[in-house]
């Protein structure tokens, strides 16, 4: 008698456990189904970003940020390094740091192209957008 109420607790814990697992599972494939529905959605974004940096950076070190991604580690510069970045959103916002001296420079990026990185008339770093 006592070995039946075991075998139907084990059987309840072992439907129940499928149970959760089945709902887990569904749980999981329906986020990735609208993750990547919104990804492929006709909103997206096509156009790309060519960042570039210009001769006055060869041999410095610096980090390069696109909104919150790291796009470049602080090895030295030249001047053809250049990174193609898809464009995630309307407006971005592209960081530069110097690794030596930890400054960050914030540049505002509206339109897709080339972007060059240069150092501005007041000594600042500046994005200039070079064309589609």
């Amino acid at each position: 008698m006592g070995i039946t109420k075991a075998k139907d607790a084990n059987l309840r814990f072992l439907f129940g456990s499928v149970f959760f697992f089945f709902i887990l599972l569904m749980m999981i494939v329906l986020f990735a189904y609208f993750t990547l529905q919104q990804s492929w959605g006709k909103d997206a974004i096509k156009e790309s970003y060519t960042i570039s940096f210009s001769k006055q950076f060869e041999g410095a070190c610096y980090d390069l940020y696109l909104n919150d991604s790291l796009l470049y580690v602080g090895s030295p510069v030249s001047s053809d390094t250049s990174i193609v970045v898809s464009r995630t959103a309307q407006e971005n916002a592209l960081i530069v740091v110097d690794k030596k001296s930890d400054d960050a420079a914030i540049l505002q990026v509206k339109e897709s192209g080339m972007i060059l990185i240069c150092y501005g008339k007041d000594g600042d770093i500046v994005a200039e957008t070079i064309g589609k």
